[in-house]
C-alpha cells in the first residue's frame, strides 16, 4: 500500500486571498526543492501562518492531502506535483524570494543575548508565583512588577508584604518573570520568560541591590518603607525566548548569565524617532533595504536597533512585515553608530540612483 500526496488548494474560505494563492505557490515549489514549509513563510506573515495551522489543524498538511492507494507488493512514497494553476502565478514578485534567502542569515543577536537585553530594558515584569493564598493555593499567580537586574542578569525585586507575591514567595520561592520588547503589541513581538527561585537577600546584599534598583527607578523612595523586602531570584534554570510567529527557542542558564545585554539598544528609541520622523530619512531607509536586501518597499519605520543591526516594519503591496537590516560591521556606541548609519546610506543612495530605481 503507497501514499499519493497531491495538491489541494488553499481552502475555499481564503481562496481568492493573494497572499494566500502566493502561498500555495511557494509551498509547491519548496516541496520541489526539498523545503520545509516553515522556510517560505517569510514575507507573507500572519495570514499565511494561520493558513498552514489551519492545515495542519485538519491534519492536511502543508497544501497536501494524503489519499491511500495500491502499488503492488511492498509500500511507495509517491509525490505528485502538479503544475502550478495560472491563477498561484499572478502578481509573484520575483524579490520575494532574494529577500527571503537574505534574511535567512542576516546578522541578529543570539537569544541568549537578546534575553539579557529584554531583562536590562523591561520596566515592568509579570512575576508569576506559586500562590500561598486561601483559595488558589498552589495555583500559579502573575503579578506585575518593577525590577532591575544585577550584573549577572539575576532580577532584584522590592515588594511589599502587603502584596500576595511577597508571601508567595518567602512560602516557595520557585517563580518565572517574563518580559516583552519595548513597544511590544502582539504575538509578532519577542518577549522572555525568565525561570528560577526567590531568595530573601542577606543584610549585606541590600544596600547594593537598592542602588541597581533606584539606578533604574529613581523615584522608588518606597523601598525604604519599613514593610519592604528585597528579594533576588537565583538559582536560574534558564528560559524561552520567542522571537515572533513560530522563532521561539528555550535558553539555558549558563548561555544567559555568560551573555551581555546589547550596548546600543538603550538609547535605540531616540535614534529611530530621528530616522522616523523626517521624509528625507525615510527615503534613505527604503535606499537601505533595496540595496542591502534587494527588496523595494513603498513605506518603512524602524522600530529597533542593536549593535549589528535594524529591526524595520516595512511595506511592499500594501503587506505589512518585519524585515532585518544588518549593520556592515557592529557597532557598539552611539559614535559608530552614526558613521555605520551615516556610510550606509551614502553607499545605498548612491547605488540606487545609479541603478535608476528612483
Amino acid at each position: 500500500m503507497g501514499v499519493n500526496l497531491q495538491r489541494s488548494p488553499p481552502h475555499n474560505h481564503c481562496y481568492n486571498h493573494r497572499l494566500c494563492r502566493t502561498l500555495h505557490m511557494h509551498l509547491q515549489a519548496a516541496a520541489a526543492e526539498g523545503q520545509r514549509p516553515d522556510q517560505v513563510l517569510g514575507l507573507h506573515g500572519t495570514c499565511c501562518r494561520q493558513l498552514l495551522q489551519h492545515r495542519r489543524a485538519r491534519g492536511l498538511g502543508p497544501g497536501y492531502h494524503s489519499r491511500s492507494s495500491s502499488s503492488g507488493s511492498g509500500s511507495s512514497l509517491v509525490v505528485s506535483a502538479a503544475a502550478v494553476p495560472d491563477i498561484y502565478k499572478e502578481g509573484v514578485d520575483p524579490e520575494i524570494a532574494v529577500f527571503q534567502n537574505h534574511q535567512k542569515t542576516a546578522a541578529r543577536p543570539t537569544p541568549a543575548e537578546d534575553a539579557r537585553t529584554l531583562m536590562a530594558l523591561a520596566q515592568y515584569g509579570v512575576l508569576s508565583t506559586v500562590s500561598s493564598q486561601a483559595g488558589s493555593a498552589g495555583y500559579p499567580f502573575g503579578s506585575v512588577v518593577e525590577f532591575a537586574v544585577d550584573p549577572e542578569g539575576r532580577p532584584l525585586l522590592a515588594t511589599s508584604t502587603l502584596s500576595p507575591h511577597s508571601a508567595d514567595m518567602e512560602a516557595d520561592g520557585r517563580c518565572s518573570i517574563t518580559v516583552t520588547a519595548p513597544g511590544f503589541k502582539g504575538l509578532a513581538d519577542r518577549r522572555f520568560t525568565l525561570v528560577g527561585t526567590a531568595q530573601l537577600l542577606p543584610a549585606s546584599a541590600r544596600a547594593g541591590a537598592r542602588e541597581t534598583f533606584l539606578a533604574k527607578y529613581p523615584n522608588a523612595f518606597y523601598v525604604d518603607f519599613g514593610d519592604f523586602r528585597w528579594f533576588r531570584i537565583d538559582n536560574l534554570q534558564g528560559g524561552r525566548w520567542v522571537g515572533g510567529f513560530g522563532g521561539g527557542t528555550n535558553v539555558t542558564a549558563e548561555a544567559y548569565l555568560l551573555a551581555k545585554p546589547d550596548p546600543v539598544a538603550s538609547f535605540a528609541p531616540h535614534v529611530a524617532g530621528h530616522m522616523n520622523g523626517e521624509d528625507s530619512h525615510i527615503q534613505d531607509m527604503k535606499d537601505m533595504v533595496k540595496h542591502y536586501v534587494g527588496l523595494t518597499v513603498s513605506d518603512v519605520k524602524m522600530l529597533e536597533m542593536d549593535r549589528l543591526g535594524v529591526n524595520m516594519q516595512c511595506t511592499k503591496d500594501k503587506q505589512g512585515f518585519k524585515l532585518r537590516l544588518p549593520f556592515i560591521r557592529p557597532a557598539e556606541d552611539r559614535k559608530s553608530v552614526k558613521e555605520v548609519l551615516v556610510e550606509m546610506t551614502k553607499t545605498a543612495r548612491a547605488a540606487v540612483r545609479d541603478d535608476g530605481s528612483l
